[in-house]
């Protein structure tokens, strides 16, 4: 029997554009005047979500001069939209008499990515994991719950707010308390390079003129590349036309570039982040895109035929896979069914944002809007030829498929692939729909070798000098599959990769 799994959202979503929203408080942004400016610092911190923010604020915090850079004009990257962060035998989970081992979390991650994360880090990030809770606390940061993604471990701490409160409320305050300069709408360009060591990042103001910052060290916490195809292309090898793109603006793949011209690692293991299918032309707050996306019903491939057992969604990033081996995948279903999704609620609902259950009762509207707007994923018919013209495939094929799948729910036995019964159900009454769905890409992760201290190394695994990274910027982290198995945990590792870097960055630079 499928296990239930109710999926948090690690590094959420991005349902509207980060770009042209306002900033305020310590956040600076250059004149229009003048030649280019030149500013120093003992750290830069490049990128604001959790990683960049928590290494800021560490950073200083021990003492250091730091200047916090942001390619958008708000800060918080997909963190901002984040539902909760990973931790093991944390104090809260303890005052909630939660039992959590934590060398059997790691066992399971082992498992779970094939042991191709690096434990050294993984040990560290749950070793730590109960220190950053508390340390967020300090900041006056509260989690409404410690849960579960249905049968996993109860790691999850989730954000009273979600991460957007985290980043706005606690976070930012926190750092400029402590005096770091931020600066958003400043996308760092390249870093500077003395002698084989980083010396400082080149910039461009929120006018176009030039930046260049004098540094000890740098940290890169640039959230990834899932916003540019050729890099998901060369470092993955995955086709970027079979995903969705519905994560933050602005990853770009900025920092690993960046690392990579000064001499670091990069490339060595990276992947999508997909979590959940969804529909070209629909948000994730869409009824359609849940409806189309995250059901357990028919899905058939560019050959009209089923592939597998659709009910695999219940496990987000394995529903992905399994839509992305075919040249096209579509979900399949009818009018009853959409009947039952208004009455009875979506089977699988995305994470928080529509919960097993939720009534989909606006989806017939949602329907017609797309049908009306001609969205080229989305496909109505009263036949199932005809809807089988519009999907581009053979219909007899299509139609045979169908109706041996209608036989399958009557006799409640799918013979094919063993689909749980209770998510058996018929395509028999028209108008029909189907859908051309799309796996959902959330970021990535992976891109930049780090050591234990997340210092960035180069290809004979040997530090370059002043150059560190954090968050998703950083290989070691995961297997194939963007990870289930610890709730929580992009936002738990970018913590304390954060942190850490600081920590590491801060004791160079006092050494020079």
């Amino acid at each position: 029997m499928v296990k239930r799994f109710t999926v948090l959202i690690l590094a959420l979503l991005m349902v509207f554009s980060l770009a042209g929203c306002g900033s305020n408080g310590n956040e600076k942004k250059s004149g229009s005047t003048g030649a280019a400016e030149t500013k120093q610092a003992d750290v830069v911190v490049v990128g604001s979500g959790m990683s960049g923010m928590s290494a800021a604020i560490e950073a200083a915090s021990q003492g250091a001069k730091v200047i916090l850079l942001e390619k958008q004009s708000i800060l918080g990257g997909s963190t901002n939209f984040a539902e909760g962060m990973f931790a093991s035998e944390s104090s809260i989970q303890k005052q909630m008499g939660i039992k959590v081992n934590t060398q059997e979390l790691l066992s399971e991650e082992f498992a779970f990515s094939n042991y191709r994360v690096d434990g050294n880090l993984w040990k560290d990030v749950m070793k730590n994991s109960g220190d950053n809770i508390n340390w967020l606390l300090g900041m006056g940061v509260k989690f409404e719950t410690v849960t579960s993604t249905g049968a996993g471990a109860k790691t999850w701490h989730v954000y009273e707010g979600f991460g957007k409160t985290v980043i706005d409320k606690h976070m930012k305050p926190q750092a400029e308390k402590l005096g770091v300069e931020i600066m958003t709408s400043t996308p760092a360009k390249e870093l500077i390079m003395t002698n084989g060591q980083v010396t400082g990042v080149k910039a461009t103001t929120a006018d176009g003129k030039e930046l260049d910052i004098t540094a000890k060290a740098v940290i890169l916490a640039t959230g990834g590349f899932g916003n540019n195809p050729e890099m998901i292309k060369q470092l993955t090898h995955l086709d970027s036309s079979k995903y969705a793109m519905r994560g933050a603006a602005g990853h770009d793949g900025d920092g690993i570039n960046m690392a990579k011209a000064a001499g670091a690692l990069t490339g060595e293991r990276a992947i999508v982040m997909t979590l959940g299918n969804t529909v070209d032309g629909t948000s994730l707050q869409s009824q359609l895109s849940v409806a189309a996306g995250q059901e357990p019903d028919l899905w058939v491939n560019q050959d009209g035929k089923r592939f597998c057992n659709e009910d695999v969604i219940w496990y987000y990033t394995r529903g992905c896979n399994a839509v992305t081996t075919q040249y096209k995948a579509f979900s399949v279903f009818d009018s009853d069914y959409v009947k039952k999704l208004a009455t009875e609620g979506a089977t699988v609902g995305w994470g928080m944002y529509c919960m097993p259950g939720t009534k989909l009762d606006k989806l017939s509207a949602e329907l017609q809007r797309a049908i009306d707007n001609k969205n080229a994923s989305v496909f109505k018919a009263d036949t199932l030829e005809e809807l089988a013209a519009k999907m581009g495939i053979d219909p007899a094929t299509f139609k045979e498929t169908v109706n041996s799948y209608n036989t399958m729910c009557a006799g409640g036995k799918d013979t094919d692939y063993g689909k749980d019964s209770k998510y058996l159900q018929p395509v028999k009454t028209g108008p029909f729909y189907a859908f051309n769905m799309k796996a959902i890409n959330l970021t990535t992760c992976g891109g930049i070798r780090v050591n234990e201290k997340m210092e960035a190394v180069n290809n004979d695994y040997q530090p370059v000098k002043g150059l560190y990274a954090a968050g998703l910027d950083c290989d070691g982290f995961t297997g194939d599959t963007y990870g289930l198995t610890l709730p929580g945990s992009a936002q738990g590792l970018a913590c304390y990769t954060g942190r850490n870097a600081a920590e590491s960055a801060v004791a160079y630079a006092k050494s020079l």
